[in-house]
């Protein structure tokens, strides 16, 4: 049972993981009441710089302001629906419905409405763009789709302290690697939070460099994982940026694995981060964007371009071998067969995510 010790502990049940029913309960619950990142203070750093998306159905549109502010607004025009902007990223002055014309500034304010002066009671002040809520935390943008979730940042100070060293609100976000994928959301969280299968999985790759046995987690005070990965030897961490400056020699040598739940999951090493975002799409289908999240002279000393593309293929071999694995998992899932595994010891994270999801979506455990 998940709710029990960890030394006693076992998996969610394979209901959990394809059950469109306990799926609908966890996007109420989980996403839609929880926060969800979209996107790096850094993708958006001038005024009318945006990111539009769709989350969980929603059209949205993440944009900072004349005034610097940083707003996540729906992208649905207030006249007859068609999408202000579409999918993708750049920069504007303001967002213009290619339908009617109706334009709308920066802040979501109504300030173009064509042949509307007949309209008896129109008035464009009771016509801007819903705003959701926001909350920006090392660097992250985050959203909450129902405005209820508590603040975020104070429930994250436990993970907050342990990876200030590394400083990862001063990186820069470059292109991700994308993918869409046919399991469950948990299934890659679980995979991307525990380090004990780097023996089988990345034996020839990660394995040799952080062996499993000797990786560890935190206990957590909130909704986090955080996951210490030391290199077999004690070396440091090969490199091939600028060395985050508060660093001491112990974290040199390893990378550290996080989660905020459900969403967020990323790892840092001496000289980046990598930042996962997935999207949510069914009981069994998610989309995935890959992030590397380097010193920003990365991205501009043009000496340093190899390192960047060698990191992104290193990224996708990586994640190639994962793929192999969760898809396997997936199908295991559905076997009539199937029953909650026991957890070692190594698997910490899947037993702190197992207890998130019953406490939120009100499962018996």
């Amino acid at each position: 049972m998940p709710a029990a010790p960890l030394a006693q502990a076992s998996t969610l049940p394979p209901r959990c993981y394809v059950d469109p029913a306990f799926y609908a309960r966890e996007e109420e619950r989980c996403f839609r009441a929880e926060w969800i990142p979209v996107a790096r203070e850094d993708q958006l750093a001038e005024p009318g710089d945006y990111l539009a998306f769709d989350l969980l159905g929603e059209p949205l549109v993440a944009v900072r302001g004349d005034d610097r502010a940083l707003r996540v607004l729906s992208r649905v025009c207030r006249h007859r629906w068609m999408p202000v902007v579409a999918e993708g990223s750049g920069r504007r002055r303001s967002f213009q419905c290619p339908y009617h014309l109706w334009t709308y500034a920066l802040d979501g304010r109504l300030i173009g409405a064509p042949d509307m002066e007949r309209a008896e009671g129109f008035e464009r002040a009771h016509c801007r763009l819903p705003a959701v809520a926001v909350e920006c935390w090392e660097g992250w943008l985050f959203v909450n789709l129902d405005g209820r979730a508590a603040p975020l940042a104070p429930r994250l100070e436990g993970l907050r302290r342990i990876l200030a060293p590394w400083a990862p609100s001063a990186f820069a976000t470059g292109e991700p690697l994308r993918f869409e994928h046919d399991w469950n959301w948990k299934v890659m969280v679980e995979n991307f939070c525990e380090s004990y299968h780097h023996q089988g999985t990345h034996r020839d790759t990660l394995q040799t460099l952080v062996p499993a046995s000797g990786t560890w987690a935190e206990d957590a005070d909130g909704p986090w994982v955080a996951l210490h990965n030391p290199t077999g030897d004690g070396a440091p961490i090969p490199t091939l940026f600028p060395v985050s400056p508060g660093l001491d020699a112990a974290q040199r040598a390893e990378f550290l694995v996080g989660a905020v739940f459900p969403l967020l999951l990323f790892s840092v090493q001496p000289d980046g981060m990598v930042w996962y975002r997935l999207e949510p799409l069914a009981v069994d289908r998610f989309g995935l964007a890959i992030h590397p999240c380097l010193p920003p002279v990365a991205f501009s000393d043009p000496a340093l371009a190899p390192g960047v593309e060698g990191l992104r293929a290193y990224l996708d071999a990586i994640h190639r071998q994962d793929i192999g694995a969760c898809e396997g998992v997936q199908r295991g899932l559905r076997s009539q067969l199937a029953g909650p595994g026991r957890l070692s010891h190594l698997e910490k994270a899947v037993w702190q995510l197992a207890r998130w999801v019953l406490e939120r979506t009100g499962a018996p455990a």
